[in-house]
C-alpha cells in the first residue's frame, strides 16, 4: 500500500520540473546577443511572443531566451524598441511592436501565446535561420486562425517578401522532460 502512495507523489514532483521552466520563460525578457553575426527582427503581436536563440526547439533555459513582446502588462518585454528598421510597420489595433537583434546563421525558435478572447486562446510555434545583416518581420496574431507570418527584407531593401519558416511545422520542446 505504501508503494502505491509514493508513486503519485513522485509523479507530482517530476511533473512540476518542466513547469518551472515554463514559468521562467514568462518572467524573463529576451536578451539580444552581444557579439557575433546578427540580423534584426521586428515583432508585431496581439499576444505574447517569446524566443529561444540558437535553437530550433523550445528550451527556456538557453541564455537569452525570453519574452520579446507582450500586449499584457506585467511581463518583461521590449515593446516599442526601435532599431530604425526600414519599411512600413504593419500593425493593427491592440498590437505591440518591438525591434530586436537576433543571432544570424543559427536557428531561432519563436513561441506565440494569443490572448484569451471570445473564450478562445491559441499557441503557435515557428523557427527559421536569419541571414547575417538582414531584416525580418514576425507577425503573430489570433487573426487568420492563430498564425505566424514571416517576411524578409531582401538585400536591395525595396519590399518585404513573405518567406516560409524552416522547418515548417510545430516546434517541440528540446528536452522531452520539459513537458512534465
Amino acid at each position: 500500500m505504501k508503494r502505491l502512495m509514493v508513486i503519485p507523489v513522485v509523479l507530482l514532483a517530476l511533473g512540476g520540473c518542466g513547469q518551472v521552466a515554463n514559468i521562467r520563460s514568462l518572467s524573463t525578457g529576451y536578451v539580444p546577443p552581444q557579439s557575433g553575426e546578427t540580423a534584426r527582427v521586428r515583432v508585431v503581436t496581439d499576444g505574447l511572443v517569446r524566443a529561444v536563440p540558437g535553437r530550433d526547439c523550445l528550451d527556456w533555459n538557453v541564455p537569452g531566451a525570453g519574452v520579446m513582446a507582450s500586449v499584457k502588462a506585467g511581463f518583461p518585454d521590449h515593446n516599442g524598441e526601435n532599431l530604425g528598421m526600414p519599411g512600413p510597420i504593419y500593425s493593427w489595433a491592440g498590437a505591440v511592436t518591438s525591434e530586436l537583434v537576433v543571432p544570424a546563421g543559427k536557428p531561432i525558435a519563436f513561441h506565440y501565446l494569443g490572448r484569451l478572447q471570445y473564450s478562445r486562446q491559441c499557441a503557435k510555434t515557428m523557427t527559421f535561420v536569419p541571414k547575417p545583416g538582414r531584416d525580418y518581420m514576425v507577425q503573430a496574431s489570433m487573426s487568420a486562425d492563430c498564425s505566424f507570418l514571416l517576411d524578409e527584407l531582401p538585400a536591395d531593401g525595396r519590399q518585404w517578401v513573405r518567406i516560409e519558416p524552416t522547418p515548417v511545422g510545430k516546434v517541440s520542446m528540446c528536452n522531452a522532460m520539459d513537458n512534465f
